[in-house]
Parts: structure tokens; sequence; C-alpha cells
């Protein structure tokens, strides 16, 4: 089957990590299909009516595309951004011919595949990476949002709390289909000697993945600890500034951006893993670490309900910082009671890419 993906978030130059669960999908796809995809994306730096740059590449057996569109005049810049993406994806269409489009992100992704779908006369299905309502920047962006989920012929998402936001909102079946991890890439170290070691994952760009909380939380504990951080952005100085407010720079080594495959030796120095994001869709890191055998505290924020249990984490309600700071003491004390094998099995079939593929596969032919 052919299969052309469309999505906002991809990995480039600039963002190496940016939507890297898409192209892990795209990727896995393409042992089975023909998969080209193409990524679309507004560059706010640079002005220029109608003005676009396109790159061509391939990476393990996909074709790609990367669309860099120049802002545009207010307003009209987002229909500047459907009227390009959808003219060069239909011409990449001609060419490759697919049988179902696969959109990525409701919005703009999922608005884009259906303008695709009615140019070259084609199924389309979309995947919601993230909660439904994240779409809503304004009345505008809901009503395509909601408009393309009612019109795809499938709707997917990665988790069964994404799932139900968006039943919220729209009549129609949602299907979980959850990311991919590739566990074989991980594997169980002795734990380090000496402090506990705790690991934080995730992007510094916005204040989402709740650094913020995790620093105020620790800095509360009269608990011995080292917090390693993973991620690069724009409010990484800002985070700084807060762990010297707060008084535990010295207890938190702030890494910079953890190349995907540092990851796995990234986990290997760690004892237990937190997300402490004020909302997940899924939770990525979180299965990295388990498939490392390491236990996880985790906000109840989403994703992370469908996996993290009593046998491999603590759950603590979110944003809930005095629950939080008691899963952590108690954590510190324990993580060395659990099982790591049981972890790490806990994870490892439920996020293969064999289990996606089965679960993808039943879709397409259900819309074919």
């Amino acid at each position: 089957m052919k299969i052309l993906f469309l999505t906002p978030w991809y990995p480039d130059e600039k963002n190496p990590n940016h939507g890297i669960f898409i192209r892990d999908q795209a990727v896995a796809l393409s042992s089975q299909h023909q998969v080209t995809v193409i990524s679309s994306k507004v560059n706010y730096t640079k002005f220029g009516l109608r003005t676009f740059t396109i790159k061509e590449s391939t990476f393990q057996n996909v074709k790609e595309y990367r669309l860099v569109i120049n802002r545009s005049l207010p307003i009209y810049n987002q229909l500047n951004f459907f009227l390009i993406s959808a003219r060069v994806t239909a011409k990449v269409a001609s060419q490759c011919k697919p049988d179902i489009i696969h959109g990525n992100i409701g919005y703009p992704g999922g608005f884009w595949a259906w303008l695709v779908s009615r140019k070259i006369n084609k199924p389309f299905i979309i995947t919601e990476h993230t909660f439904i309502y994240n779409n809503f920047r304004s009345i505008i962006h809901k009503k395509l949002t909601l408009f393309a989920l009612r019109k795809a012929a499938a709707i997917i998402t990665v988790s069964t709390n994404a799932a139900n936001e968006i039943k919220k909102y729209v009549d129609s079946r949602v299907q979980i289909v959850p990311n991919i991890v590739d566990v074989s890439s991980y594997s169980i170290a002795p734990y380090p000697q000496g402090t506990v070691a705790i690991g934080f994952l995730g992007s510094l760009s916005t204040s989402k993945k709740g650094l913020d909380v995790l620093l105020r939380v620790l800095s509360k504990t009269r608990k011995d600890f080292i917090l390693y951080i993973g991620g690069a952005g724009a409010m990484s100085g800002a985070y700084k500034e807060l762990a010297n407010e707060l008084d535990i720079s010295a207890k938190c080594k702030f890494l910079g951006f953890v190349q995907p495959d540092e990851v796995p030796a990234y986990m290997n120095h760690l004892h237990f893993f937190v997300n402490t994001s004020r909302f997940e869709s899924f939770g990525i890191a979180i299965v990295e670490a388990m498939a490392s055998g390491l236990p996880a505290v985790c906000f109840d924020n989403g994703g992370p309900s469908d996996f993290v249990n009593q046998t491999n984490g603590v759950l603590v309600e979110n944003q809930d910082e005095e629950k939080l700071k008691k899963a952590f003491e108690w954590m510190i004390e324990n993580y060395q009671n659990y099982n790591r094998e049981k972890i790490r099995a806990s994870v490892v079939n439920q996020f293969s890419k064999e289990t996606f593929l089965s679960g993808i596969n039943k879709i397409y032919q259900e819309v074919k």
C-alpha cells in the first residue's frame, strides 16, 4: 500500500527531536508499505508573500519532503499555509499516487489532509498526537480541527485519556494506537553507586513539561539526590535561575539536548525517572526509562495512566505538589525494591514496532 504522511511536526536541522515519534512511525510503516512524508512549517522569521522552500531527502526508505513557508500577512498567513501546502502536496501525490492520506495533528494536519483528500479523491485518516484542546487556539482553529475530525475515515490517538478528550467533541469512533518505542535499544544496567540519581527528559522550550514544578518540589525534600535534566529550549536559562533561587543548583545537572541515540546510556545512569508534565498525551521518555528497568514517578496527566502502575512506579494526582513530594521521598528509599525485569517486560510488547503495525494496518484495511 502507498501511504502519504502529512505532518506539521517532524525532525529537521534546527529541531532534531521535534516529532521524532512521527518519523518512527513512518519508518516502521516503510517496512511493509511505500511511505512518503511531507512536513510543512511556517518560518516566522522570514516574510514573503506566497514564498516557500522545499527540500527532498530519504531516511531509511522513507521519502521526505520538508516544506517551509515564509510568514505572510496577519490573518492571511494561515490561508497561505493551506494553499501552498495543499498545492505542493497534490503535486507530490501525483508522483507517489497514495492509497491513503495519513494526516498528523488535528490542526493543521487534519484540515490539510482533508484538502488533499478532496483534490485527489483518496480517503484520509488523522492521528492526534496531543490532547485535542491544544489545537483550539482560536474559534477558527477549533472549527477547522473538528471539521476535519468529522470528515476523516478514521481517527487515531495514542492513549485512552487522549481518546476520551476527542469523544467530548465528535461523535465518532476513536481508535488507540500507541507510539513506538524501540525497546531493543534499551537494557537493564546495574544501578550506579552513590547519591540517588533522578532523571528528567523533555523540551525546555515551554512550561509544558513542568520542570518548574519538579524543581520546587525537590527543593522541599530533605533527601539527598542529583537531578539529571536532559533537554534544551528557550526556557533553559530561566530554569537554571530558578534552581539557583531555590538553592538546589548544586543538585541539578543541566545536560542540554540529549541525542536520541544517547538516551539509553543516559537512562543507565539513573535510579529512577520522573515526569511532571502539565499534560502528556503519551509519554515516550517514561516508556524508555521503563525499558531500562527504571521505576517512574509521574503525574496522572494523561497518557501515563495507560501503563504506569504499582508494579513499575507511582502515579500522583496531577499537579498536586505535596503528594508529589511524598512520592519522591518514598521512591528515593524504595526504588531498589522494584523488580526491574518486570518493569521492562511491562512495556516490551505494548509499544513494539510489531504492535504498532498490527494496529495501524487493521485501520488502513478498513478505510482503503
